[in-house]
């Protein structure tokens, strides 16, 4: 009689029959909804919840279908919120009443509606509980006069370096700081105590509050709010000179680990290829199966698991292909393991080919495909535009066939059965904004929804790629590719290849050449040979009489010269054409190099001017005494030269 109104715990704890009071309320809608699940093909698992919090959310709210509206659906989310659970069905349900017209067009997807608005300045200062209000009003108007010209992810990490890094730590040492006049002796006791923490970060500390000192100084002179906050800077120039010193050792670090890994890249992409291969192949013959039957793929037995009534019911090749065998010692969701070496092989290559950042992958739309053709020859060039992101630079960039090809087969994976790429809204975690929706290219599937991939999905993909090809170093451990680490092996190999840096660098866009020689690791070997190049290039300017053959007296000469370094304890290391300046007296002289094979005469050369010694110490042969202790001594530093070992890093063997 549609009288009583249960609460969503009497739903969950009496277990009544959901069927019968779909049947009892609004039938046609319900029809309607299987209707509509089955021409988006939503597995049976996902439509089963949607049912279910349909039947809930019209049981609680006694409303008619027409009337419901998404605070209807948030208050069941935040019910299963409230108990700790998923609520599951749920995305399903808020898209499906949108394509059938309860909720307006104009109505946000479920996680744009439960994603809660950025902060403002306020809110992110006073998250932070400063004390002194006149500071926190300032710290306010100077960030929100920076907000114009930062992205809000700037913005965030300058009221953490203000607030949180510079002055709470204040307040703490001196609750009644009120200005930013603090004096000298306090602001270096904060340096002090900020440069001992254990924040990796500190000279962006650093350069942000010496930033603040002195942008007051300059706007004092135009706004007189500004002339009572302006006060001498407790920092100089000299304690922000550390940031080049440690953007050197990290630029230096970097370089090699792009050395490093600029070897496996070949690698990389073939293993990613295959694996590929071998997970559609797999997939394929595990499709065709009965579910319980087993099947022999290359040469190896496995076996199609069965599920469970409710999803074997489903067309073949509709759900989940779950196996087990071979080389899978627990079941595989085999539909899920191509679908995460597809992605992984068409990141890493996308990556590859463009040198994108990570934020500028995600955005890549099939608006951002173009055909331009050469006024010359008519020849048609397809391109890539790259929105602006970081530096707010466009750039197009020239599509190879590669590249081409990983694009066709995203585009064709993710169109519906229309062809058409669906629309999805992008969430900008820097700016705490979602896009309008577009035709994104790197999107997946979440349940009934289809999202465009985040950043940290990303990461995890190209993570989960490389642990699939087995490549590890000398330790054992899993090289570890980011996706950042693409883009500067991409500048690396450009610039090898001989592309002049000023075009790398709108490739690249970048708004300095400073910066596209940072990212550009030249290995040593392009060094010497592009100095090769410059000398061989340098030698052909210069006239040819400059280059003289050597007659045959001055070959004999020259070899001559190596015949007489050998001598009696070693060789000699003089450079040629330079005469012996010790007259021989090579047991004293500093260019001998002992050979270890003469350590036993060198010994009796030792103890023979040990009795020497003794002897003129007997007789009182001073003049003959000093001599004597100078040859003595670099011999016996010869010596020691002759047994010095010299650890190669080779391991030792413990003895059984």
């Amino acid at each position: 009689m549609d009288v009583i109104r249960p609460s969503y715990t009497w739903l969950r704890l009496a277990s009544p029959r959901f069927d019968r009071i779909r049947r009892n309320r609004n039938p046609e809608f319900f029809e309607r909804m299987v209707e509509h699940g089955a021409t988006r093909v939503v597995r049976p698992p996902n439509f089963g919840n949607s049912l279910v919090v349909m039947t809930k959310v019209l049981a609680r709210t006694g409303a008619p279908v027409y009337q419901l509206l998404p605070r209807h659906l948030l208050e069941y989310r935040e019910y299963q919120t409230r108990r700790g659970q998923k609520p599951d069905g749920l995305t399903y349900a808020w898209s499906m009443l949108k394509d059938l017209g309860v909720f307006d067009a104009s109505t946000p997807g479920l996680l744009q509606a439960v994603t809660g608005a950025r902060p403002s300045v306020e809110e992110m200062i006073d998250s932070y509980g400063l004390g002194s209000r006149p500071v926190r009003d300032m710290l306010v108007r100077y960030l929100k006069t920076r907000e114009a010209s930062v992205d809000y992810s700037t913005l965030r990490w300058l009221v953490y370096e203000l607030v949180k890094n510079f002055w709470l730590d204040i307040e703490a040492h001196n609750p009644e700081a009120n200005s930013l006049n603090i004096g000298f002796d306090e602001g270096r006791a904060w340096l002090r105590r900020f440069m001992e923490g254990p924040i990796s970060t500190k000279h962006r500390t650093l350069f942000t509050v010496r930033g603040l000192y002195l942008d007051i100084a300059a706007w004092a002179t135009d706004d007189a709010y500004w002339a009572r906050w302006a006060a001498p800077s407790f920092l100089t120039r000299e304690d922000t000179k550390g940031a080049t010193k440690h953007k050197r050792r990290t630029q230096a670090r970097i370089h090699q680990r792009i050395r490093d890994l600029g070897p496996l890249l070949p690698k990389l992409l073939v293993s990613v290829a295959e694996e590929l291969k071998a997970a559609q192949a797999l997939l394929a013959a595990g499709t065709v199966t009965d579910q319980g039957q087993e099947f022999e793929h290359q040469g190896v037995l496995y076996r199609r698991e069965e599920m469970s009534h409710r999803t074997s019911s489903a067309p073949r090749g509709s759900g989940r292909v779950w196996i087990v065998g071979g080389r899978f010692e627990r079941r595989v969701n085999l539909t899920q393991l191509e679908e995460s070496c597809f992605w992984g092989w068409a990141l890493i290559n996308t990556l590859n080919e463009t040198g994108v950042r990570i934020e500028e992958l995600v955005e890549i739309t099939t608006h951002a495909l173009s055909i331009y053709k050469l006024p010359e020859s008519g020849e048609a060039l397809p391109l890539l535009q790259i929105v602006p992101s970081k530096t707010d630079r466009e750039r197009m960039l020239l599509v190879s066939p590669e590249l081409a090809h990983v694009f066709a087969l995203i585009k064709r994976r993710i169109s519906n059965a229309s062809g058409r790429v669906p629309l999805t809204v992008r969430y900008d975690g820097a700016e705490r904004v979602y896009s309008p929706p577009l035709p994104h290219l790197f999107q997946i599937r979440s349940g009934s929804e289809r999202r465009v991939m985040s950043p940290g999905w990303v990461r995890v993909a190209i993570r989960e790629a490389i642990t699939r090809s087995g490549l590890r170093d000398e330790n054992g451990d899993e090289y570890k590719f980011t996706p950042h680490d693409f883009r500067r092996l991409f500048a690396t190999s450009a610039l090898s290849s001989g592309l002049p840096i000023h075009i790398l660098a709108k490739l690249m866009g970048h708004q300095n050449i400073s910066t596209t020689q940072g990212y550009a690791a030249i290995h040593d070997e392009d060094t010497l040979r592009h100095f090769r190049s410059f000398v061989d290039r340098r030698r052909a300017l210069r006239p040819n009489d400059d280059y003289l053959d050597p007659s045959d007296a001055e070959i004999r000469e020259f070899h001559g010269h190596f015949k007489k370094r050998k001598v009696e304890l070693g060789s000699c290391g003089r450079a040629y054409g330079t005469p012996c300046v010790h007259e021989h007296a090579c047991i004293r002289c500093p260019m001998l190099r002992p050979d270890p094979t003469q350590r036993p005469r060198l010994q009796e050369l030792i103890q023979g001017l040990e009795d020497r010694k003794l002897e003129a110490e007997q007789r009182g042969w001073l003049g003959e005494l000093e001599g004597i202790e100078i040859s003595l001594n670099a011999a016996r530093d010869k010596l020691s030269q002759m047994v010095r070992q010299v650890p190669l890093g080779i391991p030792a063997f413990p003895q059984p």
